[in-house]
């Protein structure tokens, strides 16, 4: 077995959870996020006339063995990223079944993927660092270009399997697609599903790259964890978009409920 990498990066501190870590970044994504700063994971031939690296899982290790003494010194260890690293479950599990128990094992996931690919990692990893964009299905979409219901189905699921120290449940501001309320709501959705304290970060754009390229400002969780943000409108499109999908939702319950109504008669 062998994977297609996109970069190993090393003694990486306070970005991947506690203690020194070596992030491993895998190649494609299921979502095309508006403000992706890993966009080039969707575009390999691109960047390189050939994959960055191919490993087979021993040869993953044996460079993840070079900073071992910091994994164990500081409650550090390997992280899984990307792109979407649980599109590459299989080979993730069989490194871990290679590496010492000892090291902590992260993965940074949007958990947007079938079951299949979540439940063989279960009893692997030691911490889920998952960002869930917005709950709201209609922010979710137009920001992702996807859907949200493997999300949702997946944290049902994980929950009942995994303890809830171990999910680090990340709700981004993200401008011009939600705002204080639509955070808010994602924030009591998580505590009331997973009783999770969610970490809420921003957007912080960059003004030396286009618009297209963010870099994530994190807050610390706090026992009150909503965000207090000046007031910023969503785009006027977006908004009309927003409003065009409720009413036709609204439009399709309404048409079921008389449908319903007209069975009763008879």
């Amino acid at each position: 077995m062998k994977s297609d990498i996109m970069s190993i990066s090393r003694l990486r501190m306070a970005t991947d959870g506690e203690g020194v870590s070596t992030l491993v970044a895998f190649f494609n994504c299921p979502l095309h996020c508006k403000y992706c700063i890993n966009e080039y994971c969707h575009k390999k031939s691109m960047f390189f006339e050939k994959a960055r690296a191919i490993y087979t899982p021993k040869e993953l290790v044996d460079i993840l063995k070079r900073d071992e003494i910091y994994y164990l010194m500081t409650g550090g260890g390997v992280v899984f990223g990307g792109g979407e690293p649980l599109l590459q479950s299989a080979f993730i599990h069989e490194v871990c079944q290679l590496i010492d128990p000892r090291w902590k094992k992260r993965i940074e996931t949007s958990l947007n993927v079938p079951w299949e690919l979540v439940e063989p990692l279960i009893g692997d990893i030691d911490e889920w660092i998952i960002d869930i964009k917005d709950m709201d299905p209609d922010i979710y979409e137009l920001y992702t270009e996807k859907d949200n219901k493997n999300v949702i189905d997946n944290l049902l699921k994980i929950r009942t399997l995994v303890f809830p120290e171990q999910l680090r449940i990340r709700i981004p501001y993200i401008k011009n697609y939600n705002d204080e309320k639509d955070v808010e709501r994602s924030i009591d959705w998580v505590m009331e599903n997973l009783n999770v304290i969610p970490d809420v970060f921003r957007y912080m754009f960059l003004p030396h790259t286009n618009e297209k390229h963010w870099r994530e400002e994190e807050s610390e969780p706090r026992e009150d964890p909503k965000p207090v943000y000046k007031k910023e409108e969503k785009d006027p499109r977006l908004k009309t978009k927003l409003e065009r999908r409720k009413e036709k939702r609204e439009a399709r319950r309404e048409a079921q409920a008389q449908r319903n109504q007209t069975k009763n008669l008879f």
